[in-house]
């Protein structure tokens, strides 16, 4: 039998654990700081309310999450997004104004849609447009990155950058995206402008390969890519732990010191004094923590992982009763962009997505404060966030009302990693510093996708890398 140790109970450590507990040579002991298993994913349960305190569902486009779902038999449990309402807004110049069908992420595929949006003037419309006959950079260079600023404007233009493009990346990554890495976040679009010219370019090359791919991308039925659970994140995570072996799982399990072991690979010590040597390890820890445990290890590994920032953001979920908002409400949330200087990053009509999380004639909103550009928010107190939103809702969508059905201030103090520019050549390095170190393997948010299916993946590869290893 080989011991393996894994340092984090988050849903990369889950996913680590599931794929090495299927290898009956193996002996998995997950060890996880606090009281539960996931992490950021979390549900409350109140006064018969479903409400999040983060992800509300995952994609499907990357497949990891779903597959990981299927494999455990969680799959019946998983939902797709109600049929109704699947749009979202942007808000800006005092209006909800639809962001325009086909505009993906920062590709326009549908020359009407842009055409006839109300949120653009004509300048920036036939800008936007223009990204067809913009040139691409002499350079063309694969290890050539820029921030996402700079490439959003090249290509779109000051006016879809600041009214599109920057308020739906910071409603993903809460970032800076005058520091956020292109080819860490959106390597998809760099790969487009080099192969084909063009994000417009490479929208018709795909079409002509595959009409069909082309056409749900065109007509924004990306909703059919995302799932959650029924019972909230929290049921999902413990549906996936029960598939784990008996006494796999140790909670209040703080791990303070990770060394070599000469006879058998590693040691893990915990803050309670207790001992386990394994012949490899997995850290699926946030970066600041990861860092502290390689110090002493791989010193050089330890510096890259530590040199990962994290953002904070304060999330207050607020429910209200429908009829109490003259605002538009037929859609799954809007954005806003930081040009608007106004406290809300997002706000999610996240009732509206999915069944069962309210009764029918009230809605989950949760609004979102702070992030890299704001970092001071989520130190504000409790009563300050709450007036905060409730100006915000007061202001984006009309709220009329004098009272909450139920409110809560949900704090995410260092919890979303950044991907500065240059991020992916520095995993390339961490890649290099830690060939030396074969049985110790790192997963989750910091490295290769911040989304819960790149943290499956995540956490599956790093297992796959240890058995592979072990099999040598």
């Amino acid at each position: 039998m080989k011991n393996v140790v894994i340092i984090g109970g988050g849903i990369s450590g889950i996913a680590a654990a599931l794929e090495l507990s299927q290898n009956p040579a193996v002996n998995v002991q997950l060890l996880e700081s606090s009281q539960r298993l996931g992490g950021v994913l979390e549900t409350v349960h109140q006064d018969g309310y479903l409400i999040e305190r983060s992800a509300d569902n995952f994609a499907t486009l990357i497949p990891d999450a779903r597959e990981l779902s299927e494999k455990h038999g969680l799959l019946p449990q998983l939902i797709q997004p109600n049929q109704q309402g699947r749009q979202a807004f942007v808000y800006s110049g005092g209006q909800t104004h639809p962001i325009p069908a086909g505009f993906s992420l920062m590709q326009p595929t549908r020359v009407m849609s842009i055409l006839t949006s109300s949120m653009l003037t004509w300048r920036g419309k036939l800008r936007l447009l223009g990204e067809y006959w913009v040139k691409s950079p002499t350079s063309n260079s694969e290890s050539v990155d820029e921030s996402l600023q700079s490439f959003a404007v090249r290509r779109l233009g000051q006016e879809a950058f600041e009214k599109l493009v920057e308020p739906i990346v910071s409603g993903i990554f809460t970032a800076d995206p005058r520091t956020l890495s292109m080819a860490a976040t959106m390597p998809q679009f760099l790969q487009m402008e080099r192969k084909n010219g063009g994000l417009m370019r490479g929208y018709l090359a795909s079409k002509r390969q595959d009409a069909s791919a082309a056409a749900r991308r065109a007509s924004g039925a990306r909703y059919d890519q995302f799932m959650a659970p029924r019972d909230g994140m929290s049921a999902w995570v413990e549906g996936l732990a029960s598939k784990l072996p008996k006494d796999c799982v140790q909670l209040n399990a703080t791990v303070d010191k990770l060394e070599r072991n000469t006879d058998i690979g590693w040691r893990v010590s915990t803050s309670d004094h207790r001992v386990y040597n394994a012949a490899g390890v997995i850290v699926a820890t946030p970066a600041a923590i990861t860092a502290s445990l390689l110090s002493s290890v791989t010193p050089a590994a330890a510096t890259i992982v530590n040199s990962v920032p994290y953002a904070s953001s304060a999330v207050v979920a607020m429910i209200v009763n429908r009829n109490e908002i003259r605002g538009r409400l037929d859609g799954f949330g809007l954005v806003v962009p930081s040009c608007e200087n106004r406290q809300a990053l997002a706000i999610s009509f996240t009732s509206n997505k999915y069944p069962g999380r309210t009764p029918d004639d009230q809605i989950l909103l949760r609004v979102f404060l702070g992030g890299a550009m704001r970092p001071e928010v989520v130190d504000f107190s409790d009563d300050k966030l709450q007036l905060l939103a409730a100006d915000e809702l007061r202001e984006i969508l009309k709220w009329n009302g004098q009272g909450l059905r139920w409110q809560s201030v949900m704090r995410w103090k260092n919890a979303m990693p950044q991907y500065l520019v240059g991020h992916v050549e520095r995993m390339k390095q961490l890649k290099d510093c830690l060939q030396l170190e074969p049985t110790l393997q790192l997963c989750g948010a910091a490295y290769n996708g911040v989304g819960i299916p790149q943290c499956v993946r995540s956490g599956k590869q790093a297992a796959q890398e240890l058995l592979a290893q072990f099999a040598r």
